[in-house]
């Protein structure tokens, strides 16, 4: 292994250097894929947001159906055909007449006329309503924006997720290539103890432990390009992408959001108490005074004789004001007065809450920063001593077994180091979670 003295970088560029001088290619020729690739296409494939999206539309024409449905003229056509008949009318048996005789039977004249004979086109229109639409369009925009608040929060959790499994990835990717490091280091190793071995410096056993331990890594490795793989499927499937090959990951550049004025959380409280309110006004719009206007024209007879002369028009203003509706107001307007107390109990408890988690947030940061610090001068240390031991070893000085447990400490270490920097990165991201 070659190990880099002085060095005060982050292990993963100790990583990189490594990659790069044992001449891992797949790394070098291969395109880096980066968090924002994966973020870009789950945004753009996510059935979930692009249903949202399609509902939003919906929405917007909702609003042309309140116009078209209370301002808009209303026009229909009627036909209707009525006969009823007198039995023994006037000397005959069967007689549809609106003057029949005092013996006969049938429906009274009066209600029945003898028949219907109609055919009219009608229009009708809702007229000072202003206040009845805005209000109806006043709930329809509100459940609008309830629907763009959720494709936000659709995206929120999207991107949270996404880059969870992108971080536990990009570890994975990090722990194969320092252990295909370590390996092709002992490799190295092997071909310098078998001349030490012929040159009866070092003993065969010493040359098969290196061996054995080479067979373990690899194994090891075999275990983490399965766990990558695995990671890395689940992170196409969640972003919608089709994997050919399983690219190199660049490494996340997440950082920490600036605290925001307004949570999303808080956002959908508010939106959720206009909603309460617009459809308080939406149920109180009954008990507003209506007027519409009202006409008709066409043929109207109730007797077939001079059908052609029952040809006109009629026109009529229609009011109508609600009177007693047994108290259903006033016990809606409780039921709302709960449901904002509800909404307001939730907020104060959540507004506590993601305070409290996002001061939390911030000391776990800062705790694991300066842990990250202490890895780096121990994982320092520790390569200092490996070199040693590499020069003492050649020169037959030094136990191949000690070597072994000091590469196996130093592994553990880099590994300790590398998921201290992950569950860093894990805290932004958590962080940037709870600040939206």
């Amino acid at each position: 292994m070659i190990y880099l003295k002085n060095s005060n970088g982050l292990v993963m560029r100790y990583f990189v250097c490594m990659v790069v001088l044992f001449g891992l290619v797949h790394h070098s020729c291969a395109q880096e894929r980066s968090l924002g690739f994966f973020v870009t296409n789950a945004e753009e494939n996510a059935p979930g947001l692009l249903e949202n999206a399609n509902l939003q539309k919906v929405g917007e024409l909702q609003n042309e159906i309140i116009r078209a449905q209370n301002n808009a003229f209303q026009v229909n056509a009627t036909s209707e055909v009525l006969v009823a008949p007198y039995f023994n009318s006037n000397g005959k048996f069967l007689d549809v007449t609106t003057n029949p005789s005092v013996n006969a039977l049938g429906y009274d004249v009066g209600i029945t006329n003898g028949g219907l004979y109609s055919a009219q086109v009608n229009i009708t229109k809702n007229i000072f309503n202003k206040t009845i639409v805005d209000n109806l369009l006043l709930q329809n925009q509100l459940s609008n924006a309830s629907l763009a608040l959720g494709q936000e929060e659709m995206t929120r959790n999207l991107v949270k997720n996404i880059t969870d499994l992108y971080i536990f990835t990009y570890q994975l990717q990090l722990q194969k290539d320092f252990t295909l490091g370590i390996i092709e280091d002992l490799n190295n190793r092997l071909k310098v103890m078998e001349l030490l071995v012929k040159r009866g410096i070092l003993a065969e056993s010493d040359y098969l432990a290196i061996q054995s331990d080479i067979g373990t890594k690899q194994l090891e490795l075999d275990q983490i390009d399965i766990n990558f793989k695995n990671l890395y499927t689940q992170m196409g499937n969640l972003s919608g992408v089709s994997l050919t090959n399983f690219d190199p990951l660049a490494e996340p550049q997440i950082e920490t959001t600036s605290q925001k004025d307004t949570l999303l959380f808080e956002k959908r409280f508010a939106l959720d108490s206009l909603q309460i309110s617009a459809d308080q006004n939406v149920f109180e719009n009954q008990y507003r005074p209506q007027v519409s206007v009202y006409g008709n024209s066409g043929l109207n007879a109730v007797d077939l004789n001079n059908l052609q002369r029952r040809f006109g028009l009629s026109a009529g203003l229609r009011l109508t004001i609600p009177i007693y509706d047994g108290h259903q107001k006033k016990y809606n307007e409780l039921q709302n007065k709960l449901k904002l107390d509800n909404l307001d109990y939730y907020k104060k408890y959540n507004e506590t809450q993601a305070q409290n988690t996002l001061e939390s947030l911030q000391m776990q940061m800062e705790g694991q920063t300066a842990y990250l610090k202490q890895m780096e001068q121990q994982l320092q240390l520790q390569s200092n001593i490996l070199d040693i031991y590499k020069q003492k070893m050649v020169q037959g000085l030094a136990s191949v077994i000690d070597y072994l447990n000091l590469v196996q400490t130093y592994k553990l270490t880099a590994y300790a180091k590398l998921q201290a920097q992950t569950n860093l990165w894990l805290l932004r991201n958590q962080y940037n979670y709870t600040n939206w």
